[in-house]
Order: structure tokens, then C-alpha cells, then sequence
């Protein structure tokens, strides 16, 4: 794969007093060797409300997928309703039939209530167990019209970092207008998943096969970065900021910051953005103020946040705009995407006092909040996703 890791800073020169700065790292993931071994885990709502298009576009959904596997991919399928049915145990899908496993999704009816999160719990469990290696990407796709009978936001982000940590990526859908959008947004960005909104039952089909077909452009799934601090460094306000805006709360080990990625894929850069603090140092060139570890695949790649400390005014009024750019357009970003249109706004005018009202980025966050302002949830889920400089939502 042979991933690329770069650091930009807003501010490279520093006074020797010190300062706050914004730095961004960027990770180039390199190019697929070999299609990873793909393990997915469909977690379909059968609950009552489910009943009609919505079930019968979710059975044509795994329908779908089963036309995407290879014969080494897993598929399991687990149904909810009060109740959890393994509808597909674990399988490879060069062991079964396309008729056996059709055969098993025609049984998916919609009745009851919605104990999504014992759903949940059963998916993980299909995949956990599954042999993996550094080129297995897995995944539970949920799909979900309605509310769960039992658990809170709160309890399903305890769920979803655990199933992260098996090396598991939550792609949480909802669908219609009736379910809980802040446990499908916990779902999937309080570890290192993906939310989206399904307006009607014929976006399913594409929720599914995308998400599968996105799998296997895997290079390197568990990738993360460590950033090992210079003492008297402090680091702040983390966020990744591509592929999907998410606020990040690194794990800290003495001095190192550990901050999880998605999984990489081929062709998708990812994007890190932090506040970090710089103390007071004599002046002198290319001091780190933090050593940067990529590990993704089974390989290192190492990159530094530097700076170089002087009292010269003429390079300390160097600015890198950009970068101060990327983190609030980040920041504000993460705050539609919650739906708190409020504290975006209050993002949104600090940057435009800074950067100025005619900066084509103050401009379309103006739009954006503008838009979440007058949306919904499809807006707010949109309003997450960052557009490349080649125009392209992610």
C-alpha cells in the first residue's frame, strides 16, 4: 500500500514565547495490493413499522449484496424485531448457494417492536469470531426505521465503541422520518463508522450495495495515528476531518496520542485536524513539536509537526490560511451535522471575522448552516461531508 503521511501548520514560524497553533495531518493510503476479505454483518429493523416497501426494499437489499461477494467474503444476516433472529448464520460465501441464501431473506416479515440494540449485539457476535488478518474489512450495516424499546444514545455509543474495537465499522442507516436520529448519528461517529439518511424504501438497495462495494476498496483497515508529544506540547480540539466530519477524544498513553482512523481506502485521503500548543523556546529551526506514526497494513510511516522559534516579525506574520480554514470549516461541519445550527453559527462568525465575509469557505458554510437551518436529517447528514478541491462529496 505504501501510505503517505503529511503535516501542515498554520503558523511555521513562532514567537519564543509560544503560541496556539492549527496543524492538519493528511494521510495518503497508497494503492490496493490485493481485494481485502470482506465480512458483513446485515442488521436489518423487522419491527412492525417496517411493514410493506421498507422490508420488502430491505430483502432486495441483501439480495443485492449477495451479487457483490466473493467466494472467501462472509455474510450473516440478523433481523430484529421484540425478538433477534439469525436469519444467515456466519457463512463463506463460496459454501452456500445464492438459492439457499435468497431462500433464507424471503423469511424477514416485519412485526413488533424494535430492541435494535440486542440486534446490534448479535451482529457483532457473527463477525468477532471470523478469522481476520491485516486485509479483512468488516462491517455491520445497520437499517433502522424506528426507535429502540429500551436503550438511550448514550448506551448505544458504549455499544459502538466496543464493536469498534473488534475491528468492526458500524455504516448506521435511518430511514423515514420516525426514528431516533441521534442514536443512528452516535452509531456512526462516536467510534469510526458512518451515519446516513434514507429519505424512502427505494435508497436501501444503493445504502447496502454501496457500503459493501466500499469495503472492498480496503488497503488497510485498524489503521491509527500516534502522536508522540513534546513535553510542554499540549494538543486540542481533535477532529478527523475527511472522510466524515467526527470530534475525536484520543486515547493518551504517557505522551502519545493515539487517534483512530477509519479504514483506509484506496484513493480516499483522510484528514486530522488539532489545535496545538506550542511553549516558549530560545529561537532556533525545526523544533517537533510532535512526532507523527502512521500504522495502517502492517507498515509505519512517520511525518513531524514542526515549527522554528524566532523573534523576527517579518516571518512570525507567515500564515498558512488554509490550514486555520480546514479546522473551523471542520468545526462547523461537525455541529450541522448534530443538528446544533446554533453554536455552527457562532463558528461561522468567528470565521467570517477572521477570514472575511467574500472567502468562498465562509460563503458556503453561510449556505450550509443555511440549509440545515431550513432542513432535516438528510441535510445535517450531508452537512458532515467534506468537498475535495476536485468537487466531490465524500
Amino acid at each position: 500500500m505504501t501510505a503517505t503521511v503529511v503535516s501542515e501548520v498554520n503558523r511555521p514560524y513562532v514567537p519564543t514565547g509560544g503560541a496556539k497553533l492549527t496543524a492538519e495531518i493528511e494521510v495518503e493510503p497508497g494503492r490496493l495490493e490485493e481485494p481485502p476479505t470482506r465480512q458483513i454483518a446485515l442488521c436489518i429493523d423487522a419491527s412492525g413499522s417496517m411493514a410493506g416497501d421498507d422490508i420488502e426494499q430491505a430483502r432486495a437489499g441483501a439480495e443485492w449484496v449477495f451479487g457483490l461477494l466473493d467466494e472467501d467474503d462472509y455474510v450473516s444476516i440478523i433481523a430484529f424485531d421484540n425478538e433477534v433472529t439469525t436469519v444467515l448464520a456466519p457463512t463463506r460465501w463460496g459454501t452456500i448457494s445464492r438459492e439457499t441464501a435468497v431462500d433464507a431473506v424471503a423469511d424477514i416479515s416485519a412485526g413488533g417492536g424494535t430492541d435494535m440494540y440486542s440486534g446490534l449485539l448479535e451482529a457483532k457476535a457473527s463477525l468477532q469470531d471470523l478469522p481476520t488478518d491485516d486485509n479483512t474489512a468488516r462491517r455491520v450495516l445497520l437499517l433502522s426505521d424506528g426507535k429502540d424499546n429500551s436503550h438511550d444514545p448514550e448506551a448505544f455509543g458504549t455499544l459502538a465503541r466496543e464493536i469498534d474495537t473488534e475491528g468492526i465499522r458500524i455504516k448506521a442507516a435511518g430511514i423515514g422520518s420516525d426514528y431516533r436520529e441521534e442514536t443512528i448519528r452516535t452509531l456512526g461517529t462516536v467510534a469510526r463508522g458512518e451515519w446516513t439518511h434514507l429519505d424512502a424504501a427505494g435508497d436501501i438497495e444503493s445504502f447496502f450495495g454501496d457500503a459493501v462495494e466500499e469495503a472492498g476498496t480496503v488497503v488497510a483497515p485498524d489503521a491509527r495515528l500516534e502522536l508522540d508529544v513534546t513535553d510542554g506540547v499540549e494538543v486540542s480540539e481533535v477532529y478527523r476531518s475527511l472522510p466524515q466530519t467526527q470530534s475525536v477524544n484520543p486515547d493518551w498513553e504517557d505522551n502519545t496520542a493515539v487517534v483512530p482512523l477509519p479504514d483506509l481506502l484506496e484513493r480516499e485521503t483522510q484528514r486530522v485536524v488539532l489545535k496545538i500548543h506550542a511553549p516558549a523556546n530560545d529561537p532556533q529551526d525545526a523544533v517537533s513539536l510532535a512526532d507523527v506514526t502512521l500504522h495502517a497494513g502492517g507498515e509505519t510511516t512517520r511525518e513531524s509537526i514542526t515549527v522554528d522559534y524566532t523573534d523576527d516579525e517579518s516571518k512570525l506574520a507567515e500564515h498558512n490560511e488554509q490550514v486555520d480554514v480546514d479546522h473551523r470549516q471542520t468545526v462547523i461541519k461537525t455541529e450541522l451535522g448534530k443538528g446544533n445550527v446554533a453554536e455552527a453559527q457562532t463558528q461561522l462568525e468567528r470565521m467570517t471575522r477572521i477570514h472575511g465575509e467574500d472567502t468562498e469557505a465562509v460563503q458556503t458554510a453561510e449556505r450550509e448552516t443555511r440549509i440545515v437551518m431550513e432542513g432535516g436529517r438528510k441535510e445535517q447528514n450531508k452537512a458532515t461531508k467534506i468537498v475535495t478541491d476536485e468537487g466531490i462529496q465524500k
